[in-house]
């Protein structure tokens, strides 16, 4: 019977994680998709039958232009990303602290807890370039309360052999 509480956690781990990051991007829409990229190049190159020396000039003030929009793009990007990371972390923090100090099934607890890390981690992975130190402290304060709730909820975690 206990490998139905495991499966249990597993089911409340695997819908967690996808449902964190679905709810990011229907709160946070931009910067996804086919927007996750900068789509603004111009054609740079060299027209025909024009003297080559002002062509050259042409393509360097279009590309150094280019890089500029771009480069803005991607900082106005990171900022955005580094405000989905910082939801996501802050979210997975409430619900690793419910899981805490709540009285839930052992299914649920080991479910949210799995599910809080782990989708704590695979965010971490996935904004990493948007290097936020907001996103960073919270990450910070989850690693201790995970720490703090495994020593915590050691019963939870060693529950199968408790029952013997």
């Amino acid at each position: 019977m206990e490998w139905v509480k495991i499966l249990l956690a597993l089911v409340v781990t695997l819908l967690y994680i996808p449902l964190m990051f679905m709810g990011a991007n229907v709160f946070f829409p931009d910067y996804a998709g086919s927007d996750s990229y900068y789509p603004y190049y111009n054609d740079c190159g060299m027209s025909k039958g024009q003297d080559a020396s002002l062509v050259y000039e042409q393509n360097q003030t279009c590309m150094e232009e280019q890089q500029a929009e771009q480069k803005t793009f991607e900082d106005a990007k990171a900022k955005y990303e580094g405000n989905k990371y910082i939801f996501i972390v802050l979210f997975n923090l409430l619900v690793l602290l419910i899981a805490m100090f709540v009285t839930l099934d052992f299914s649920v607890i080991i479910g949210l807890f799995l599910g809080s890390t782990l989708t704590s981690f695979f965010s971490t992975w996935i904004y990493f370039n948007t290097q936020s130190k907001i996103g960073f402290v919270i990450l910070v304060v989850i690693f201790f309360l995970t720490l703090f709730f495994i020593t915590k909820k050691r019963n939870v975690f060693l529950f199968i052999q408790h029952k013997k």
